[in-house]
């Protein structure tokens, strides 16, 4: 990939994304700011290349002032022409666009509102070709995330629903109501309010309170071809420790993700392993682990090598440490190697956290060269944040971004030939 090329990819992110914030402020002279100036924000979130390089989905995030909160929409632009954005989605909660293989749709999450009330976001599939979004997942506890398969077919996904959940939801729904009642008629269980605390970490902000019996699972779904078709998704891990990032192998045959399997792991230093399952479900095989935390990971494109962004822990434990870039073996017990053990700045790390969009993820992914040689990949420096390349081979670093900025999310082509960045500065 030439600089000359990302410099013209960035700028076209800068145009065409720098749109939706000036065009929500008001020619006006020169004033003071005041308190309502942050209703008036926008922020872009979680940028989406398609396969082909030829457009980016994300997500518009905007203030709500009526309902002190935040609208989340889906948007769409061309990475060539500098033309205008234009909307996918209405909102107001919608997420995680994904592209299917072929660019003919693309999967999200949407949390739909009934009696006034957000319920759990679900898996949506929206067609390129037209038409309305159709939900495809129904769970009583939502759905995190979707990720297709490689042959297009299946999404994983993770979800903190239980069979038990499904179970009780299905025996309510066919309950037979009587006559000239409706669901508001029926008398739910009495759920009692007493809490017993049993553990040292018990509540999170925003989250509320933590359900230390309730974990987050990989689940499987087939997306079904007909428009209406109802397809039962598979839950594939159970027990007591959550699992997360579920990734699929390039071949489609397994499905890899991270996990803690330690009861409360706040009493230790900071820890996951890395996972596998074969996509059907099955017995679970650790594939590595370090000491520390491995975070995103990406398979080479022949599938033969796992690079991942990794933190060493410290000894004696220290307040921070440095996540690094690694890379192994697809194979069982295979020791990781630290490619930028030498290279003193953060991998994956990134400056200006308060200027990012309260919604949305930002991925900063891992990305392998098409060649399988370089490994791309966000790093911060000198209070910047650029793209950078690292040879597999020798762990040589160079840049491929420059400038005085932060480049907070990124995504490729299939080819790598292109990426979406989205950037930010101190002024914008």
């Amino acid at each position: 990939m030439q600089v000359a090329r990302l410099r013209t990819v960035l700028l076209f992110t800068l145009l065409a994304f720098g749109f939706l914030v000036s065009n929500t402020l008001p020619a006006a002279d020169k004033r003071s700011i005041t308190e309502t100036d942050l209703f008036q924000f926008n922020w872009i979130a979680d940028p989406q290349i398609s396969p082909d390089g030829s457009q980016v989905a994300f997500v518009k995030v905007s203030a709500n002032q009526k309902k002190d909160g935040y609208d989340t929409s889906l948007w769409l632009v061309a990475t060539s022409g500098l033309k205008e954005p234009r909307p996918l989605t209405a909102g107001p909660r919608d997420l995680s666009p994904r592209w299917s293989p072929e660019g003919k749709s693309i999967a999200f999450i949407r949390a739909a509102e009934k009696e006034g009330k957000p319920q759990p976001a679900q898996i949506y599939i929206l067609s390129m070709e037209g038409g309305e979004a159709r939900p495809i997942t129904d769970l009583s506890k939502g759905t995190g995330s979707p990720v297709w398969s490689p042959e297009g077919k299946t999404i994983v996904f993770t979800s903190a629903t239980s069979r038990e959940d499904d179970k009780k939801r299905s025996s309510k729904k066919s309950e037979d109501k009587p006559e000239g009642t409706t669901d508001k008629d029926q008398i739910e269980p009495h759920e009692s309010d007493v809490r017993v605390i049993t553990r040292a970490v018990y509540r999170f902000n925003g989250a509320g309170y933590l359900d230390p019996k309730r974990h987050t699972h990989i689940w499987t779904i087939t997306v079904p071809e007909v428009r209406g078709k109802s397809v039962t998704p598979q839950q594939l891990t159970s027990g007591s420790f959550d699992e997360s990032n579920p990734t699929w192998s390039p071949d489609g045959s397994r499905i890899y993700f991270t996990s803690n399997r330690v009861a409360e792991p706040y009493y230790e230093p900071p820890h996951n392993d890395l996972y596998s399952i074969p996509r059907d479900g099955g017995e679970m095989v650790k594939v590595a682990g370090i000491d520390g935390v491995i975070g995103e990971f990406a398979f080479s494109p022949d599938g033969k090598w796992i690079a991942f962004r990794g933190t060493l822990n410290g000894h004696p434990v220290r307040s921070y440490s440095q996540p690094d870039l690694f890379v192994m073996e697809n194979k069982v017990g295979v020791t990781p190697h630290n490619l930028t053990a030498e290279w003193d700045f953060d991998v994956g790390s990134g400056i200006t956290s308060d200027q990012r969009a309260p919604r949305g993820s930002q991925p900063a992914e891992v990305i392998w060269s098409k060649d399988g040689m370089s490994i791309l990949v966000v790093a911060a420096e000198y209070g910047r944040a650029n793209i950078k390349r690292v040879d597999v081979a020798s762990g040589r670093v160079e840049p491929v971004t420059a400038g005085d900025h932060e480049v907070i999310a990124y995504t490729a082509s299939a080819d790598v030939s292109k990426m979406a960045l989205l950037i930010s500065d101190p002024a914008s």
